[in-house]
């Protein structure tokens, strides 16, 4: 398997993805949110660029079965039902139902991606469900084809999209991307850029305490003292999900 990392949503315009599988990550908080939609039983996930597009598509809708979502500068946009916190979609809130989506930077880094052979959603949540997942891109020779099912709908070479905050690279999502390749390489042989062989080398030597290797990390720090510590500490927990988010067409659905 052949891995290569961007660091930013803004440095993926553009780029030609065809033959490949990209990987889009945005821990804090677009990923997160959206593996959690799903595992609760959204029915899809449809991310969205633009506040206007997210209005429009919400217009055109049935009103009882969707609902908006996402942020503006971290904080709820006016007239949307939900925020971009993780713990708003519950069961309860979000079961059945079709989420429409606009962050800053995760829904960005999903539609700079889209010529892509096949879009995957991660974060430390279902890194290890997406590993597994990826797995599935291995050949029928391969020595891990015959415990795992196989997938063809995209290709073993790699691109790993780290959504960054504000045009800038994020830790958070630098520190997952090197989960996802540190845990491939344990499973399967992998050949990765000098990017991705840095975030590897990164996570193995601090895997055993997340949030504080991240405790000096810029988007971490802000949304703490914005007041959303325990989305913080809920986005951090690892493997804990099942769900691998994935694009088809204009949505995306769960993939357990």
């Amino acid at each position: 398997m052949n891995i290569s990392v961007i660091p930013t949503a803004q440095q993926a315009q553009g780029l030609d993805f065809s033959g490949k599988t990209a990987v889009v990550i945005d821990v804090l908080r677009a990923t997160s949110v959206i593996t959690t939609a799903l595992a609760n039983g959204a029915q899809c996930v449809v991310p969205v660029k633009t506040v206007e597009e997210a209005q429009s598509l919400f217009v055109a809708s049935d009103a009882a079965t969707t609902l908006r979502g996402g942020e503006r500068n971290a904080l709820k946009i006016d007239g949307f039902e939900l925020d971009n916190s993780p713990l708003e979609y519950t069961k309860e809130r979000v079961g059945g139902k079709t989420v429409i989506l606009t962050t800053t930077n995760g829904t960005n880094a999903i539609n700079n991606v889209k010529g892509a052979d096949e879009v995957v959603l991660a974060c430390f949540r279902n890194a290890a469900a997406v590993v597994d997942y990826l797995l599935r891109l291995l050949p029928c020779d391969s020595p891990t084809a015959d415990h795992v099912g196989l997938s063809y709908h995209g290709s073993r070479n790699v691109v790993i999209v780290c959504s960054g905050t504000e045009g800038c690279f994020s830790m958070d999502d630098g520190l997952c991307a090197g989960m996802l390749i540190a845990s491939l390489r344990q499973k399967t042989e992998v050949e990765t850029d000098d990017f991705g062989g840095l975030l590897s080398w990164f996570y193995i030597q601090n895997k055993d305490d997340l949030r504080k290797t991240l405790s000096g990390c810029f988007h971490l720090k802000r949304l703490i003292s914005m007041g959303f510590s325990n989305d913080v500490g809920f986005c951090l927990e690892a493997n804990v999900a099942s769900t691998v988010p994935v694009v088809s067409g204009k949505e995306v659905i769960g993939f357990q």
